[in-house]
């Protein structure tokens, strides 16, 4: 079925099994009812990055029903003080210069000292995420000078993402539906994965848009492809890495100088690093990339503890360490005009084509260093290491490129569908688990392909987490009888 036709029918039995509550109707109905009733707390760095990507939008009613216009997100701060710096936002027709703060409560306001701290006394917009709360005890933000600041209260459920979805997915076990799944017929099971995969794809689609319009194009690009090249540990930090760095900035430097910049925002540099150095070779890369930071060290590192990017170690493959991750995202930054060029073009052949150009391109990108070693400070591997490996080409296939193309290119749905499936990870095995039982045949015939996988942790995440019964009360089992008759 062509894209995203499909999409719209996933979309309409989502609609029929959770009718919108209150009356309520159209999308933003969809995104609140469709996504899990309960999930993991949500980092504030979070819900900050969430907010400066523009995924909220920029039009909303604040605490008191005033209009509020956010005309200029502003700058990430480096320093203590409010979140974001230089931010134009407009209430009730004024035109108000300032900083906003993002919280995840109103009453971390007060809780985190803000209202006695005079660094906060230019906020002239306290968003936070109390959005359902409407019946919650009113809460007033004010500065040290005792004068009010405008409250935007946020629902984590009015973006196309669901709240926490950089995090993971809990346990899983069969599930009810596994039964009246098995007993569908293949033509159906295909037609309603197909269905969400499609829904999938284009949600990610429409996140990749809201970003592109609230910054740019390349911006979106950017942010996304740093996202998937920080595999499942560190997609949040790379995508604050790539908004504190945007790509205007990086692109008003030369190519060792974006590098340089990459590395010290990220926090990797320092003078003990490379002086404490055995090896030879990366000790004067190192210094390289030393000589290039120390000039924009003072406009750009952070300045506060609790402004440092969170890396984590932990748990990581040595290929898929973050600092290699940092190294992919500067070379392809240093190559911009042809990884954009790839992306944006318009297949002369056919979709695979455009799959094949870019898989090929992404593929033999090198580095004089990073080609050989592991980290800023390892000896050189004893041999070659890819730069972007074949999971984190298709993780920006299926992730990214895919999303930024497909609504301009919905011929390249085709090629999409050709994509192979990922290695099972811990989140897929839980939805195929939960789907299918534990019938191996079954779940190997269904992953096989990208899309196939897509679909399995849409339906998991739209029904699975959703249901708060453990299974029990679900009404996706009974409801496949539905989509059968349809």
């Amino acid at each position: 079925m062509q894209y995203p036709s499909a999409a719209s029918q996933y979309e309409d039995f989502l609609r029929a099994v959770f009718p919108p509550s209150n009356g309520e109707t159209g999308a933003g109905a969809l995104r609140e009812d469709a996504g899990p009733r309960a999930a993991e707390p949500v980092p504030e760095l979070e819900v900050q990055a969430r907010w400066f990507a523009g995924e909220f939008g920029r039009d909303f009613v604040g605490r008191d029903g005033e209009a509020v216009e956010i005309v200029q997100f502003g700058h990430w701060n480096r320093s203590a003080g409010p979140d974001f710096t230089e931010a134009v936002v407009k209430i009730d027709g004024v035109v108000r210069r300032g900083a906003i703060e993002v919280d995840l409560t109103a009453t971390d306001w007060e809780a985190h000292g803000h209202g006695a701290n005079p660094d906060y006394d230019e906020v002239v917009l306290h968003v936070h995420c109390d959005g359902r709360q409407a019946a919650a005890p009113r809460f007033f933000t004010r500065t040290s000078r005792h004068q009010a600041v405008a409250q935007l209260p946020i629902d984590l459920a009015a973006s196309d993402e669901p709240a926490g979805h950089w995090g993971h997915l809990p346990v899983a076990r069969r599930g009810r539906c596994a039964t009246p799944l098995r007993e569908m017929g293949e033509a159906a099971l295909e037609s309603l994965m197909t269905a969400a995969a499609q829904y999938r794809l284009r949600r990610k689609a429409r996140r990749h848009e809201v970003l592109a319009a609230t910054h740019s194009d390349g911006q979106a690009l950017l942010q996304g492809t740093a996202e998937a090249l920080g595999y499942r540990h560190n997609k949040l930090t790379m995508a604050v890495l790539a908004q504190r760095l945007s790509l205007a900035t990086l692109k008003r430097q030369a190519a060792p100088e974006r590098e340089a910049l990459l590395f010290g925002v990220a926090g990797f540099l320092d003078p003990e690093r490379f002086e404490n150095t055995a090896d030879p070779e990366a000790r004067h890369y190192l210094k390289s990339l030393w000589d290039h930071w120390w000039k924009h060290r003072a406009q750009h590192e952070p300045e506060a503890p609790h402004r440092r990017l969170p890396w984590r170690m932990a748990g990581t493959r040595p290929v898929n360490h973050p600092q290699r991750r940092v190294a992919a995202l500067a070379a392809l930054v240093n190559d911009w005009p042809a990884y954009a060029r790839l992306v944006g073009a318009r297949p002369t052949e056919s979709p695979e084509g455009w799959t094949r150009d870019l898989t090929a391109y992404l593929g033999q990108l090198k580095h004089a260093y990073w080609s050989r070693h592991y980290t800023l400070k390892a000896n050189p591997a004893p041999k070659p290491l890819a730069l972007i490996g074949k999971d984190r080409i298709q993780d920006l296939l299926g992730n990214v490129l895919f999303p930024a193309a497909i609504s301009s290119r919905p011929n390249l749905w085709a090629a999409y569908r050709l994509l192979p499936g990922s290695d099972m990870n811990e989140s897929l095995k839980r939805a195929a688990l939960r789907l299918f039982g534990p019938d191996s045949a079954r779940i190997a015939a269904a992953t096989r392909r990208y899309w196939q996988q897509q679909a399995l942790l849409q339906i998991y995440r739209d029904f699975c987490l959703r249901d708060g019964s453990d299974c029990a009360d679900c009404p996706f089992p009974e409801q496949l009888a539905q989509w059968r008759e349809g």
